[in-house]
């Protein structure tokens, strides 16, 4: 689709849903169009961040739910970094809405604050951590800095459960295999001591043998 027909495509929608009295449906696509869903501003400030501590991750897997922003595999992370105005960050100065067409922007960010929850919800069942980090907290070099840092703790401590519950997996499985073992020998012992308390005669035994 060609950029004209794009424009004219915005055109008819701004006029259906109005989002400002004072921008034309030319400054507002304009204005849409600079906006990113990936490779963000806070996204790659994100990224660098961690390549700078010894993290290395993959980007927008489409193998996952919601295709999180960063994967950290080795550790079991998926880091979601968002924009505060668009997924409705709760308390936060920069998540203010419009004061214009004010349901079409509470229903929007609903819709989107609803789709991360469960997003987070299908990535969890999966045994992801989900981290998000919001775009407020990459403001200024000592917030973004210390919020980095902090990320990067938490990376670490999700890989060290992400261990343990592992070996806790491989313990409990050859725990099971070694009961189930045990159940087996105790089961034959105890034929064998029925057997041995309460023998069928010979006579029995050959009539119940099943013929090949």
């Amino acid at each position: 689709m060609n950029s004209s027909r794009l424009y004219n495509n915005f055109a008819k929608f701004v006029k259906i849903f109005p989002m400002s009295d004072i921008l034309t449906p030319s400054q507002r696509y304009k204005c849409m169009s600079s906006i990113r869903g990936k490779n963000t501003k806070p996204e790659i400030l994100v990224r660098k961040g961690l390549h700078a501590r010894g993290f290395r991750f993959r980007l927008h897997n489409k193998k996952l739910p919601g295709s999180p922003d960063i994967v950290l595999p080795k550790y079991g992370v998926a880091i979601m970094v968002n924009g505060c105005f668009w997924h409705g960050h709760k308390g936060c100065r920069y998540a203010t809405k419009p004061k214009t067409n004010i349901e079409f922007w509470e229903t929007k960010i609903a819709r989107n604050r609803h789709r991360d929850e469960v997003t987070t919800a299908h990535l969890e069942a999966l045994g992801w951590t989900v981290i998000t980090v919001w775009e407020c907290e990459l403001l200024g070099k000592s917030q973004a800095a210390s919020r980095l840092d902090a990320l990067a703790e938490e990376i670490r401590e999700a890989g060290v459960a992400k261990s343990k519950l592992k070996e806790l997996y491989k313990r409990n499985r050859a725990e099971s295999k070694m009961a189930l073992r045990e159940m087996m020998d105790r089961q034959s012992q105890l034929e064998k001591e029925v057997a041995a308390l309460y023998p069928i005669p010979s006579r029995i035994k050959k009539e119940s043998r099943v013929d090949e």
